[in-house]
């Protein structure tokens, strides 16, 4: 081999990696991201609604049984609506509206109301009034008295879950909060009707109208009065997980008003008494928002 064809040789080897490469000599590889996996964003995780009615084992106000006349009743039932939050697995709190239990009572009676006798006498020929004479006088008529009591409650309630057993779970609890309470009474009450008699003798027919000092349909002597108090309750019961969201409990729950003041009869008196306190069994719906 020549000289010349060595240094041929040896500029080929420089040269040729210098030369270009074609693509299709090589095709480089692709990297390609993965797309994040897909998380669904929870709206109102730990959140959840509830509703509840109760009644009362021992009737929250005192009255009792009056004499021939009287009628009482009362409603037992309370019932509430609100919403809460799971702060752990063991410890929750809500805020709840609720319609305590009412009632009414009242007796009736005959009374004697007062008013104005007016007696007229007409000649019926001339039609000319010979006399007229106006005089105090009274006549029997319906009177009554009845009064009312009504309360609801806006409630901040905490409860500890002791644990799940074959799907129970027991839990305590208590609330604080205010009650807004009212009460009505109305004694004296009156259906004083106005009456008119006439009656014709020897040619002069003589007329008496009686006239109410007080209009049928009085009220009486009227007393009303409404204040918001500070209320506390305690509460155990069992809850039971009916499906994921769904919920169910029974409980016990006492419910304190130390300061509440209610209408109460009194042998015969529409007394006004202070403190209110009651005893109840629940029934709860709670919904999950997970």
């Amino acid at each position: 081999m020549t000289f010349k064809s060595l240094t041929a040789l040896a500029l080929a080897a420089v040269l040729l990696p210098l030369s270009p490469v074609h693509a299709a000599d090589y095709d480089p590889p692709i990297y390609v991201d993965q797309a994040p996996d897909y998380k669904p964003v929870e709206v109102g995780s730990g959140w959840y609604l509830r509703g509840d009615v109760g009644y009362a084992v021992n009737k929250p106000f005192d009255d009792s049984v009056g004499p021939t006349g009287f009628t009482s009743s009362n409603t037992l039932f309370d019932g509430s609506v609100g919403m809460g939050y799971h702060f752990t697995d063991y410890f929750r709190a809500d805020l709840n509206f609720g319609i305590l239990p009412t009632n009414k009572f009242g007796d009736s009676y005959v009374t004697t109301c007062a008013g104005t006798l007016t007696t007229t006498v007409t000649n019926v020929a001339s039609g000319n009034i010979t006399s007229q004479t106006n005089a105090p006088a009274s006549t029997p008529c319906q009177g009554s008295d009845s009064a009312s009591n009504k309360a609801y409650s806006l409630m901040a309630n905490g409860y500890v879950d002791l644990g799940t057993y074959v799907g129970f779970t027991p839990y305590v609890g208590g609330g604080v909060g205010v009650v807004y309470s009212k009460f009505n009474k109305s004694i004296g009450a009156s259906n004083c009707v106005p009456t008119t008699t006439s009656n014709t003798i020897n040619g002069n027919t003589t007329t008496q109208q009686f006239n109410c000092d007080s209009p049928a349909g009085y009220s009486g002597a009227v007393t009303s009065q409404a204040s918001y108090d500070f209320a506390y309750s305690l509460a155990a019961g069992l809850s039971y997980q009916v499906t994921k969201n769904v919920s169910v409990d029974v409980g016990y729950e006492y419910f304190a008003i130390p300061g509440a003041q209610y209408v109460a009869y009194d042998n015969g008196a529409f007394g006004i008494h202070k403190g209110l306190d009651y005893q109840s069994v629940k029934l709860g719906l709670r919904y999950d928002l997970w």
